[in-house]
C-alpha cells in the first residue's frame, strides 16, 4: 500500500508546494500582465512535472495504472490547491467568486490531461512504452526459440 500512494502522495504534496509559491509571488506583484505570467509559469511547472512522471512511470507501468495515480495525484493537488493554496497566500477559497473557484478545476484538469497525455504520446511514438517493452521482448523470446516443424 505504501509503495504505490506514498509517490502518489509525494506529487501531490510537490504540486500543491508549487502552486502556493506561485501564489506567494503573484500576490507581490502588482503588474496584472506580470501577475498573470507568473501564474503561467507555475501552470507551465505543474504541466511538466505530469509530463515528466508519465515518461518516468509509463516505462515501469501500464498506462490504466499511470493515468490512475497521476489522476489521484492530480485531485489531491487540486483540492489542496483550492481550498488550502488561497488561504496561505492570505485569501479565501471563494474571493474571487464561484466562476474563478470552478475555473482552477477545468485548468488544473486541462493541465493534468495535456502533461500526461503529450507524455504518453511521446513513449508510445518511441515505442517506449511499457506494453511496447513488453511485445519486444516477447518478439525477442520468440525468436530464441525457432517453431518446430
Amino acid at each position: 500500500m505504501k509503495e504505490r500512494w506514498l509517490p502518489v502522495g509525494v506529487i501531490a504534496g510537490v504540486l500543491f508546494v508549487v502552486n502556493v509559491v506561485a501564489r506567494w509571488v503573484a500576490k507581490g506583484i502588482d503588474d496584472p500582465d506580470t501577475e498573470a505570467t507568473a501564474g503561467f509559469v507555475a501552470l507551465g511547472v505543474i504541466g511538466l512535472v505530469f509530463f515528466a512522471m508519465a515518461l518516468y512511470w509509463g516505462r515501469l507501468r501500464p498506462w490504466s495504472r499511470v493515468v490512475a495515480d497521476l489522476g489521484a495525484a492530480a485531485f489531491a493537488a487540486c483540492l489542496l490547491s483550492i481550498f488550502v493554496g488561497p488561504l496561505a497566500a492570505g485569501e479565501g477559497p471563494f474571493a474571487h467568486g464561484a466562476g474563478a473557484f470552478f475555473n482552477q478545476v477545468w485548468v488544473y484538469a486541462a493541465v493534468f490531461a495535456i502533461g500526461t497525455g503529450l507524455g504518453m504520446v511521446g513513449l508510445i511514438a518511441f515505442a517506449a512504452d511499457y506494453r511496447a517493452r513488453q511485445l519486444k521482448l516477447f518478439a525477442e523470446r520468440a525468436k530464441a526459440h525457432p517453431r518446430r516443424v
